[in-house]
This record gives structure tokens, sequence and C-alpha cells, in this order.
């Protein structure tokens, strides 16, 4: 654990890496980015919160105060780390790190997990040209390209 923004507790991804990797989790991991943003990447297992929803929905998503809580900001909230400690305090939570670097830095680190269908050749890459385009139903197992 770490200490950035003026004593506020930080927790390396490597550490959060090898809390993540245990079999009975103590912690929960909030992302307080915008759903857009947790939907296009996250961490396995983290509760989605995003920051304008905070106060008004933690406690109903994460009831259990006493666990270690990790939190995931993303830049454009890095500035509100102070606030965002303070109002979680208030809500009742005492075991809050921050998650330093945030998503970017986690993400330099950790494997990531795609999707299959997003490694889907598309019908350009399989071959298809012009008007051909046109006439492929995309739910059809039997579009092959024409070569």
């Amino acid at each position: 654990m770490s200490t950035l923004h003026h004593g506020i507790p930080h927790i390396t991804c490597e550490h959060l890496q090898t809390l993540h990797a245990q079999k009975e989790k103590q912690h929960v991991i909030v992302d307080l980015r915008d759903t857009l943003e947790f939907e296009s990447g996250h961490i396995e297992g983290s509760v989605n919160v995003p920051r304008k929803e905070l106060e008004t929905n933690l406690e109903h998503v994460l009831p259990q105060k006493e666990k270690k809580v990790i939190v995931i900001v993303g830049p454009t909230h890095e500035s509100e780390i102070g606030e965002i400690h303070t109002m979680l305090q208030k809500l009742g939570y005492a075991d809050v790190e921050f998650l330093a670097g945030g998503f970017d830095r986690w993400c330099e680190i950790a494997a990531i997990e795609i999707e299959p269908d997003l490694t889907a050749a598309t019908p350009e890459e399989k071959g298809f040209v012009g008007d051909e385009l046109a006439e492929i139903d995309p739910e059809s197992k039997d579009n092959e390209p024409l070569l």
C-alpha cells in the first residue's frame, strides 16, 4: 500500500493482483467510471457505481461495510479522490484504498480477456468485396468468402 493524494491510501496494481488471485475474497472492487467505460473493460468481479451515483447507490450495492473497498476512478475524477475518500468514510466504509494508476495501469500489467465475438473476422477480412457485402446475412453461418 502506498499513499498519494495527501495521505489517502492507495494500492498498487501488483498488490491487487495478488489479493484478487486469492480464492476467498476479502475485498470488493468498486469502479466509479461511467457505465460505458466500465462496459468497455473492467476488472473481473468489480462492481460499477458511477461517480455521480456513489452517495445514493453504494450502500445498496455494497452493504458489507467491514470489507476492504478498493476504488477505481477514471482520469476525470482523479482530482476528487480526497472528496470521495471522505464521503466513503462518512458512509461507514473504514477500509478504503484507491487503485494507484487506475484502470489504465491495471491494463498494463493484467492479462486482458477479449470476448470471442470481438475477435471474429469481419466480412472484408473474409474476402467479401463491394456489392457482395450487402447480400451477407450476418446471422448466417453459411457465408464463406468467395475466392
